[in-house]
């Protein structure tokens, strides 16, 4: 299985996934996928949502919450989850504002086991 072989059978169990990415803890893409017609600048995405992740982890850490293991922001076009995999990598998934983020959340859950392991 492949990077790109994740982010689509994500997509294939719920629509509402419209692209992802393997990120660095730089903010740099690894790996996209996009969902036809979704041109949004994953990379561009990924280089902030990595830092809006990281000031997560300071906050959570700080405040007896422990290490942030997951991000989800929520827009009125669209929302962005983002898992961490290991300590150098994350994965940002996007997907449509009326996606159920529980079972977005569980799907990221599966995603970043299996990245995981191909790491």
């Amino acid at each position: 299985m492949t990077f790109l072989e994740i982010f689509e059978e994500m997509h294939r169990k719920d629509q509402g996934v419209t692209s992802g990415a393997l990120a660095g803890v730089d903010g740099l893409t690894v790996e996209e996928w996009r969902a036809p017609g979704d041109d949004r600048d994953l990379s561009a995405l990924c280089a902030e949502i990595v830092q809006l992740f990281r000031e997560s982890d300071r906050i959570a850490s700080e405040n007896g919450l422990g290490e942030a293991e997951g991000v989800h922001l929520g827009g009125d076009r669209a929302q962005v989850f983002i898992r961490k995999v290991t300590a150098e990598y994350f994965l940002v998934v996007v997907t449509e504002p009326g996606t159920v983020p529980g079972k977005c959340r569980f799907l990221l859950r599966q995603a970043a086991r299996r990245t995981r392991e191909m790491l």
